[in-house]
């Protein structure tokens, strides 16, 4: 079951809306441990994420992670006190350019297709935001509104500054411990890690790694999306393992590149922007050379290796979406985690493919307004629901 699948089982949770068979799925999953983290940060994102419903203190954290992972078959009353809000309002998009087929659009037309009736909030964009899981477990949330000292893991001091993260050693390394950064859907967020390597976390993803690199290598795990920015080190290269897959990893001496392997994308995929990659899975090595992308589909063993599109692999970094010829399914799936929101998909899509410049600040209402404006596709909304279909000029 990919993470995205897990959250919605989540949300179902926290509005009482989930089956009983549903809720023992979830509750399976818990005693796996497998999704331990993304699971915790979830939950606790919405607890004390910027916008609080319940009034809940932090000193209720335990108590209240508990009731969710640990009730009986039916959810607990207090769950039902959370709700997701919507946002303040993002700016005005500036610039946009959406292409379909030999059609194009600068800006807002004057005459847009409206996408539904039921809309009736915004959907505001994502943040920087994240949780922290220290290597005793602690949660402890990461945003602008939580900055300084948070803790000290083994010989490392922990703070939070407006650029993020950052892991600060002191003295001899006495024992390795590990922590790990999980950004929900709907948050992004910046770490540099003990070595001076700087990774930036896309939405619904995490990063496991020592607070202080001793011994041959320095690895870390990634699942999601990852930009890193890899300090050279010849005697102590640089590695990056995807969760789900053990077979493959991304050896490094200093480089920058981007990392895609989110559990429901058909691929994992490596672009590299600067300096040289291996990519392993099992024997098979390929390297990579600078603008050059590789892709490693679900069961396979062997790279595609390709010229990347750095601009568009790259774009979720700069803060924009940017597609060209995009299939409006691999569309949405980006625009889900983004924003946080439920797709579904009504009639037939196959051929519907996109092409533009959207700013990652832009609400989703609107953004999916422009997208209307294809005359391809048509948007219906209602709460973060989004039901897409061919567009019908009737």
């Amino acid at each position: 079951m990919s993470i995205s699948e897990v959250q919605l089982l989540l949300e179902k949770y926290k509005h009482g809306q989930i089956s009983q068979e549903e809720l023992q799925r979830l509750k399976a999953l818990v005693a796996t441990d497998d999704y331990e983290p993304e699971i915790k940060a979830d939950i606790l994102m919405t607890l004390y994420g910027p916008v609080r419903d319940g009034g809940w203190q932090r000193e209720d954290e335990a108590a209240i992670l508990q009731q969710i992972l640990q009730s009986d078959d039916t959810p607990v009353k207090a769950v039902r006190r959370f709700r997701l809000l919507p946002y303040a309002a993002a700016a005005a998009l500036t610039g946009v350019i959406i292409f379909a087929g030999a059609r194009y659009f600068v800006n807002r037309p004057s005459h847009t297709a409206p996408i539904a009736a039921t809309a009736a909030v915004p959907l505001a964009p994502g943040s920087n935001k994240a949780m922290l899981v220290l290597a005793d477990g602690k949660q402890i949330p990461l945003d602008s509104a939580n900055l300084g000292a948070l803790a000290q893991q083994g010989n490392s001091r922990v703070l939070n500054t407006q650029q993020g993260l950052a892991y600060e050693a002191a003295g001899k390394v006495a024992e390795v411990v590990y922590n790990t950064v999980v950004t929900p859907r709907g948050g992004q967020y910046q770490l540099t890690l003990a070595d001076g390597s700087r990774v930036w976390l896309n939405a619904a993803s995490s990063i496991r790694f020592p607070t202080a690199f001793t011994g041959k290598e320095r690895t870390v795990e990634i699942t999601g999306e990852g930009y890193f920015q890899i300090a050279a080190n010849a005697q102590q290269p640089f590695r990056v393992k995807v969760k789900g897959a053990p077979d493959m990893a991304i050896n490094v001496l200093g480089t920058s590149f981007n990392v895609m392997a989110y559990p429901d994308e058909k691929t994992i995929t490596t672009t590299l922007e600067d300096g040289a990659v291996q990519l392993v899975c099992g024997n098979n090595k390929s390297l990579l050379k600078p603008g050059y992308g590789g892709s490693l589909s679900v069961g396979d063993k062997d790279f595609v290796i390709e010229k990347a599109d750095l601009e568009q692999a790259l774009a979720w970094k700069e803060g924009k979406f940017r597609f060209r010829n995009t299939n409006i399914a691999t569309i949405m799936r980006q625009l889900a985690r983004w924003y946080n929101i439920e797709v579904a998909y009504q009639g037939d899509l196959s051929d519907i493919r996109l092409t533009g410049i959207i700013s990652r600040r832009e609400n989703a209402s609107s953004l999916l307004n422009i997208l209307s404006t294809t005359k391809r596709v048509h948007f219906d909304i209602k709460d973060n629901r989004i039901l897409v279909k061919p567009y019908d000029p009737e």
